[in-house]
């Protein structure tokens, strides 16, 4: 597993344990303290991001919803969808399909039969909507 990958499902397990679970972010990164620097870094980027822009991030997943309430999302479905929105908003140089495609594969893991067809429809979604957004002049 390439480091990237391997760092956001890290980034993903850490997100749910301190998010859900009341698990501080160190404790919850010491399970994964053999992995390689630069994937403990990369995830802890992502973690404390999504965390810090947490109410952002939910008001875009708020917004792209049809006919579905915010709180009706699976927790792992959310956690998913907020670590992907932070990386694409907030963290240059990564292609937005690579984090949708990343997005899909962690929620065919770890959600439920639908999580990742409703992941991969949510970002689709958001990224449509922005590109159809009027350029300001």
């Amino acid at each position: 597993m390439k480091s990237r990958s391997k760092a956001r499902e890290i980034a993903f397990k850490v997100f749910f344990a301190v998010d859900r679970g009341g698990s501080s972010i160190p404790d919850a990164f010491s399970l994964f303290q053999y992995e390689p620097p630069v994937v403990l870094e990369y995830s802890l980027r992502l973690v404390n991001g999504a965390l810090k822009y947490i109410d952002e991030i939910d008001k875009i997943i708020e917004g792209s919803l049809k006919n579905w309430e915010f709180d009706r999302i699976s927790v792992p479905d959310k956690e998913i969808l907020r670590l992907a929105l932070f990386e694409i908003d907030y963290v240059d140089g990564i292609d937005d399909g690579v984090v949708v495609y990343e997005a899909v594969e962690i929620a065919k893991k770890y959600g439920t039969d639908k999580s990742s067809n409703f992941i991969n429809g949510i970002l689709r979604e958001i990224l449509r909507g922005r590109k159809n957004e009027p350029k300001e002049i």
